[in-house]
C-alpha cells in the first residue's frame, strides 16, 4: 500500500485537507484542480498546505490510498456477511462497479495518463488488483470446499475472472476519461458484467 504522505504533527489537519481534496479531485479531476483551490477550501495558505503535502501528486496519492483502504474495508465487511459463494461473487462485482463509478478518484483518468503523472501511482493500482485477486480466490476456494464450485486452479481462475471484468469495462469506455461517461455508459458496463457473471457461475457450478 502506498503510504499517505504528510508531515508529522497535528493529525487532524491532514485529514481535513484530505477531505477537501477528495471532494474537489473527485469532482474536477487531477488536471483541473490546483493546490491553491484546496488551500482555500480548508482556509490555509498555499505554503501551509505544502507543509503537509509537498506537491499535488503526493496529495492525490494520499487521497487514492485513503479511498482504497475504505473500499477494502467495506468490501471485506460485506463479503463476510454472505454465506453463499455465488452471492458473494455477485456482491463483489456489484461493489467493484460501484467503487469505480462513484468512489474512486483513480477513475477520473485514462490509465496511460495516470502512469505518466507519477510512477508511484502504479503501486496503488497493483495493490488494488492484488487485493481483488485474493478476494476472488478466497470466494472460489470457499465454493470449492463447500462442494458448490468445480475449480482446479482457484488463483488462476480468479485472475482470468478479473481480467475479463476489466476488459468489459474498457470495451465500453474505449479509452475515454471517466468524466465523459454518462449514466447510460455505467449501466452498459454493469449489464455486460452481470451477464458475464451468470455465464461464469454456470460454468464452474457442480
Amino acid at each position: 500500500m502506498v503510504a499517505i504522505v504528510h508531515r508529522s504533527g497535528n493529525t487532524a489537519k491532514p485529514d481535513i485537507i484530505l477531505d477537501a481534496a477528495q471532494k474537489r479531485l473527485g469532482r474536477y479531476g487531477f488536471e483541473k484542480t490546483t493546490m491553491s483551490e484546496i488551500a482555500a477550501d480548508v482556509h490555509l495558505s498555499k505554503a501551509s498546505l505544502y507543509y503537509y503535502f509537498p506537491d499535488k501528486e503526493s496529495l492525490w496519492s494520499a487521497v487514492l490510498a485513503r479511498e482504497q483502504e475504505e473500499f477494502f474495508r467495506l468490501m471485506t465487511g460485506r463479503i463476510r456477511r454472505i454465506r453463499d459463494p455465488e452471492k458473494m461473487i455477485v456482491e463483489f462485482v456489484r461493489m467493484r462497479h460501484e467503487y469505480f463509478t462513484t468512489f474512486l478518484n483513480l477513475a477520473k483518468f485514462r490509465l496511460s495518463d495516470f502512469y505518466q503523472i507519477h510512477p508511484n501511482f502504479r503501486e496503488i493500482i497493483d495493490n488494488l488488483r492484488s487485493h481483488e485477486a485474493k478476494q476472488v480466490t478466497g470466494i472460489l476456494k470457499k465454493g470449492k470446499k463447500e462442494g458448490v464450485f468445480n475449480i482446479r486452479r482457484p488463483e488462476e481462475t480468479a485472475r482470468l475472472f478479473l481480467e475479463i471484468l476489466h476488459g468489459l469495462r474498457l470495451f465500453v469506455i474505449r479509452n475515454r476519461p471517466m468524466p465523459e461517461l454518462t449514466q447510460e455508459d455505467y449501466d452498459r458496463i454493469f449489464d455486460k458484467q452481470r451477464k458475464f457473471i451468470a455465464l461464469f457461475i454456470r460454468s464452474i457450478k457442480i
